[in-house]
């Protein structure tokens, strides 16, 4: 009989599970996770994967979850310091560029592919947490009054310019002597002056 594994050990080898279908999906394709594949490079039994999660599309859904908390949470770690709103922008940058970097399988199964149970209400969950993220960082400068705009949209448009930004990279693609961060921080600029309070 298996010894019961404890909510932490359970937790972790969620997570474990996690990581290989990542990692698996991004570099060879959804068909390369299979739960008799994840088993193997687990290595553990053919079924044990089946008492963690009932499906292959059950694992992408949850990495997706769990990756959209995780940034999140970094996210908002990086807004929560005492200094003016620009110099909190850019922690929240250098977070974002730093998950992605740790983490880029997840990223790219994050945003890259469409296949989700978008009706999963942790998913769901999850996916408010992060646009609510991309608003409160515009939100606060705008309640300094150094932008007027609506903080969702704004919001959007530099998480657009971003997410572009930190793909580049990872595909090898940016101009030579730039990053995700020095690219970003250009197409910033451009748009913080335009979204200045008129006079």
């Amino acid at each position: 009989m298996p010894k019961a594994l404890s909510d932490t050990e359970t937790e972790a080898f969620r997570a474990r599970i996690c990581q290989t279908a990542a990692k698996l999906f991004v570099d060879e394709g959804p068909a390369a996770v299979t739960m008799r594949r994840l088993a193997g490079e687990l290595g553990c039994g053919t079924m044990t994967p089946y008492r963690y999660y009932a499906s292959k599309e059950e694992i992408i859904t949850a990495v997706r979850t769990r990756g959209m908390h995780s940034l999140s949470e970094a996210l908002e770690n990086a807004l929560n310091t005492p200094r003016d709103g620009r110099t909190r922008s850019r922690n929240v940058r250098d977070a974002y560029i730093d998950f992605a970097r740790r983490n880029t399988a997840s990223y790219r199964l994050m945003f890259e592919y469409p296949e989700t149970n978008r009706d999963d209400a942790d998913y769901a969950q999850a996916h408010a947490r992060l646009w609510r993220c991309i608003s409160a960082d515009m939100q606060v400068m705008i309640d300094e009054g150094v932008i007027a705009a609506e903080a969702a949209i704004l919001g959007h448009q530099i998480w657009a310019a971003l997410h572009g930004a930190v793909m580049l990279e990872i595909a090898g693609l940016l101009p030579e002597g730039f990053d995700a961060a020095a690219l970003h921080a250009r197409t910033f600029v451009a748009v913080m002056e335009a979204a200045r309070p008129k006079p």
